[in-house]
């Protein structure tokens, strides 16, 4: 039985989140991979919001998959609706397709008598699934469930909570859904084969987008020596603290003169808070000054905070926000250029509650409400200045506003960003760290890679807003680790493929979401047939519409059994960028075992497609050195095709897992010099997997393969 485990989705109220787009994606998933049996292990909303959490169980019972589900602590965080939800769960003990499955109900951190009456029954083929790892139970459940486990080693466990993955024995801490709170890797689903015991892990994949290093930039608390920082690591965009009206002035502008020289492009200037108190406005004593900077040095944007006034006394008096706003208003229209103004969310302090005596702007209706207020005073355009550490960092809001829900609500209206990382020691929350891992422990920015490849959200600069000294270049490190990764595709298949169903152009987006630099499109010589100068300038066409964000190359797979060869000479392959060779290994291949004239034949760069050279070598009595320093001196390349699709019935290539698994093999490949080329071999758009592409990537770097794009520099 194949059952596929699901948990910690988190939610929100609002539907155009983009946790309900990984719900889609999961179970579109399920299905495609004719799915068993679909288990929930807790948290299917993110603050117990009882018709999300209905929703939730009617949209998975609506699959026609078998469904087991409970609660996990977050949907048990409405006091009103705890009681009815905890009770809202599976049975404990299901029988399906032979294999009982135990649903465990601790969303309250205790397991009951009963249900541990039910366990005693378990066997070594049966499946338990709980929500708490064991460490976050009531103390006399964990040491009963410890003895339970010793005493049914066994068993295989399954449990979420933890947002994390660790496959340890048969203590199985399942990866989090949700795309905000995944740690250490994307977003997940994860599946079990009953019967071979193997687990594999299917990826909601958010890679680091390709264009985004363009929009970076920092704020600049050390001014002087982080303008030098930002010339140096070539940063379009730069914000200057309030503290840069402490500066001499005249240093200030050649400095900012000398970054735009370099390529700076995007300046911004965060201004002082504006209050209101004991009826009069607060204004730092700095702020005229700094508009004057703003005009000194034509910066081309502006952060403001929302204001310093409680909810208690923007709801008691509705004109304090016009007040503030009128006064924002003229100092921002006394700036001849034009400027963007980003009104920035603020969040909650060690200081406040979450009453009505805490500050305004913590959540999106409160930022909206100012922005719209200001936005009709101001000649200038007014939108958000998100800061996601702000959102993340803001229990409990940030309970039930999401980052993913703050994107969802703000997404058109967003003129720029604030991104920093943010530490947890003994409990108390620190911001403005230096981002180590893309999806950290507290923030995940897969939600936001996401929202930007997926266009849900304005492409505008993202300004890392960090503190310590070395903050800045640690983060650049971690994201230029991600930078240099040059990952590529060149077999995927389109309608010009008796086999391909998809426009071209869908394809080539699916690729730029999914982080590549390199793509390309390689449809069947037999399904191309008469049309070749209509598929060429077709590609070309798009190579040149996209050339800014991705290269895109043309190529064919050439079939070589005699039903399906239609390549009557080589002028019929001249203006392709290179050609797939399959069937090589087939009896009846017109290739036999003179790969190399064939290939010299056609007179264009040739790589081998799904195609177990080393069988090959077998088949035809050849040195196995030998054969491949030919090719590799006639750069003939070889394909690892990373294809799990429903085309292919989600099987795997055997000769792929087996040179992964075989160290002399792939040192015959390394010594030859032969190129690897990485093709996913995708005939339908949305079964397109760009993990399984990055992870042969990174698998081909990590052993100094050589790798084909190489041959298209």
């Amino acid at each position: 039985m194949k059952i596929c485990f699901m948990c910690d989705l988190h939610l929100p109220f609002d539907k155009n989140a983009l946790q309900y787009d990984a719900l889609k994606w999961a179970t579109e998933d399920a299905l495609k991979k004719s799915t068993d049996c679909i288990v929930f292990a807790g948290d299917a909303t993110c603050d117990g919001n009882e018709a999300v959490y209905d929703f939730f169980i009617d949209y998975m019972q609506k699959t026609g998959i078998p469904f087991l589900y409970i609660p996990g602590n977050s949907d048990l965080r409405n006091a009103e609706s705890r009681d009815r939800i905890k009770h809202k769960a599976s049975p404990c003990k299901t029988q399906i397709s032979g294999t009982t499955v135990y649903a465990i109900n601790d969303c309250e951190g205790i397991v009951s008598e009963a249900q541990f009456s039910e366990l005693e029954s378990a066997d070594g083929n049966s499946i338990v699934f709980m929500h708490h790892p064991m460490h976050s139970l009531e103390e006399d459940t964990r040491k009963r469930l410890m003895q339970w486990c010793e005493n049914h080693e066994d068993t295989m466990l399954f449990y979420g909570h933890l947002h994390q993955s660790d496959f340890s024995g048969n203590s199985i801490s399942l990866q989090a859904m949700d795309p905000d709170k995944a740690v250490g890797e994307n977003p997940c689903i994860t599946y079990y084969d009953t019967l071979t015991k193997e687990l594999r892990k299917a990826y909601y994949f958010s890679p680091v987008p390709r264009d985004i290093y363009n929009y970076f930039g920092i704020s600049c608390y050390n001014t002087e020596a982080q303008i030098q920082f930002a010339i140096e690591n070539n940063l379009k965009n730069l914000e200057l603290r309030p503290n840069c009206a402490d500066a001499e002035q005249g240093e200030l502008l050649k400095s900012i003169e000398k970054w735009r020289r370099a390529g700076g492009e995007n300046l911004s200037v965060h201004l002082p808070d504006v209050g209101y108190a004991d009826g009069a406005l607060r204004v730092d004593k700095s702020y005229d000054k700094l508009i004057e900077i703003v005009k000194n040095l034509k910066a081309d944007r502006i952060t403001q905070h929302v204001p310093m006034v409680s909810v208690q006394e923007t709801t008691e008096n509705p004109d304090i926000l016009d007040t503030i706003c009128v006064f924002l208003a003229e100092k921002l229209n006394s700036v001849p250029h034009t400027i963007v103004v980003g009104v920035e969310n603020m969040h909650m302090t060690a200081k406040d509650v979450a009453d009505a005596n805490r500050r305004f702007g913590y959540i999106p209706e409160e930022c909206l409400q100012f922005m719209r207020l200001l936005d009709e005073k101001c000649r200038h355009k007014v939108g958000i200045n998100f800061d996601i550490g702000h959102a993340r960092n803001n229990a409990p809001f940030s309970q039930k506003y999401q980052i993913g829900a703050w994107l969802s609500m703000l997404g058109k209206y967003i003129v720029g960003y604030h991104i920093h990382q943010v530490s947890c020691t003994n409990g108390v929350f620190e911001n403005h760290m230096p981002i180590t891992d893309v999806y950290g422990h507290l923030i995940s920015y897969a939600s936001f890679f996401k929202c930007w490849v997926t266009e849900r959200i304005n492409k505008a600069p993202v300004i890392f807003e960090m503190r310590p000294e070395d903050a800045y270049a640690k983060t650049l490190e971690t994201f230029n680790v991600h930078k240099n990764r040059k990952v590529f595709d060149i077999h995927s298949h389109t309608f010009y493929s008796h086999c391909g169903r998809d426009n071209p152009q869908e394809l080539i987006k699916t690729a730029i979401q999914n982080g590549l630099t390199t793509f390309g499109i390689c449809d069947h010589n037999h399904g191309i047939g008469k049309r070749t100068k209509q598929y060429l300038a077709e590609m070309k066409d798009l190579a040149r519409r996209y050339a800014d964000q991705i290269k895109l190359l043309c190529g064919i797979e050439i079939a070589t059994i005699p039903d399906l060869y239609t390549i009557e000479n080589a002028d019929e392959v001249k203006g392709f960028d290179y050609c797939l060779i399959e069937h090589i290994t087939y009896a009846e291949s017109i290739v036999k075992g003179d790969l190399f004239a064939f290939c010299k034949k056609l007179g264009i760069l040739c790589g081998i497609a799904h195609t177990d050279l080393f069988a090959y070598c077998d088949m035809y009595g050849y040195d196995y050195r030998e054969f491949f320093a030919k090719m590799a001196k006639n750069n003939i390349f070889w394909e690892m095709n990373v294809s799990y699709d429903s085309i292919h019935k989600y099987r795997e290539h055997q000769y792929v897992l087996d040179f992964m698994n075989d160290s002399k093999k792939q040192q015959i490949i390394k010594d030859a010099g032969v190129y690897i080329s990485i093709g996913f071999d995708s005939h339908r758009n949305d079964d397109y997997d760009g993990f399984k592409v990055h992870e042969m990537y990174d698998f081909l770097k990590k052993h100094n393969i050589k790798t084909a794009d190489a041959l298209f520099a």
